[in-house]
């Protein structure tokens, strides 16, 4: 074997190499966010899945609007599989001003803050680098009460209560009276 085909071999076993091993692995990115947020559930943060997963190339670049109330305090995690090499959060208000980004060259991002208004946040996650596909899972905390729900009217019952029957008046299988 010449010296060209060895070193061509030699690539194509390589390329191989990498691409068993480094793949698109969707489980493995909602483990790594449930696993970060642990800490989070500790210190009294609910948290919940965005729906928000999936696989991307890098510069793969997804929008989220998350809905906030001002006063509670939030945290958005980005987990991701080992395919991903270095994984970037965006978040901006309503009026497109910047709140916080998580730029760290890591495969995982994440962001906490307290709401300082009602309404909706943009986040946006990028996958800046990896290796062929990746994938990244979001995850949703919030902490806290609302003012207006604990300062609000009481909450009207979901179902009506309805009178029993008169004395008497049951039919024979047992149940109420019906009228013809």
């Amino acid at each position: 074997m010449n010296k060209l085909n060895q070193s061509v071999l030699i690539a194509t076993l390589s390329l191989l190499t990498v691409g068993s091993r480094c793949y698109a692995d969707p489980a493995q990115a909602e483990d790594d966010a449930y696993g970060m947020a642990v800490s989070y559930t500790a210190r009294g943060f609910a948290m919940s899945p965005t729906n928000s997963s999936g696989v991307g190339s890098a510069g793969y670049t997804v929008r989220l609007l998350i809905p906030v109330s001002k006063g509670l305090d939030y945290v958005i995690l980005v987990g991701a599989d080992r395919a991903a090499r270095d994984i970037d959060l965006y978040v901006y208000d309503e009026v497109g001003s910047l709140i916080l980004d998580d730029r760290r060259p890591d495969r995982r991002a994440g962001v906490k803050f307290r709401s300082s208004y009602s309404g909706t946040v943009e986040a946006y996650v990028q996958i800046a680098r990896a290796i062929g596909l990746a994938s990244y899972a979001v995850l949703v905390g919030r902490r806290g009460v609302e003012k207006e729900a604990a300062s609000g009217p009481p909450p009207s019952p979901s179902t009506a209560t309805l009178p029993g029957p008169a004395a008497g008046g049951s039919s024979a299988a047992g149940g109420p009276a019906t009228t013809p």
